[in-house]
């Protein structure tokens, strides 16, 4: 399980769950300024041109999407490219993996700032596993120690009671 602990700037702090990878985009889009393709997606230069309606390698394509078709010829038609706006550039394709869990994990700290004005959130923590969420209620988490933070302990102690993670003392 996947743990995650938003402490807004108003209101009390709430935990929540993923299962996994998959589950976590699918929360995580929901609240996202980005499209769920900008978010994370893997596509080939060759899909990308099938999703616009041309054939690759034609002088149309060439001429109205130069972008893929740059793409396609520094990495070729078929490779696996990355797309993941909070984690690079705005519309950057590229080669190098960019997992499921780190476009969330970016697209999750995108949502903080010093103000509401900045972002919805004051602070957001992601636990990966339930042994390391647990670690957390147990001292090993700074933010639950600073002003007025227990309550964000107090979600995710919560959270892990309603998953039969914590057992109830």
């Amino acid at each position: 399980m996947i743990y995650v602990v938003e402490v807004p700037h108003e209101g009390d702090p709430h935990a929540w769950f993923a299962f996994d990878g998959e589950d976590l985009f699918n929360k995580v889009i929901v609240h996202d300024s980005l499209e769920p393709w900008e978010v994370h997606d893997v596509s080939t230069p060759r899909e990308l041109m099938e999703l616009v309606g041309h054939l690759p390698g034609t002088e149309e394509a060439e001429q109205e999407f130069p972008g893929i078709c740059t793409l396609a010829r520094e990495y070729g038609w078929d490779t696996p490219l990355y797309r993941a706006d909070h984690v690079l550039e705005r519309g950057a394709y590229q080669p190098d993996p960019v997992s499921v869990e780190d476009a969330c994990a970016a697209a999750l700290r995108q949502r903080v700032g010093e103000s509401a004005a900045q972002g919805p959130l004051k602070a957001v923590r992601i636990f990966w596993s339930d042994p390391e969420a647990v670690l957390a209620t147990e001292g090993s988490e700074p933010l639950f120690f600073e002003q007025n933070n227990w309550r964000a302990l107090y979600a995710l102690r919560e959270q892990l009671l309603a998953l039969d993670v914590l057992a109830e003392n």
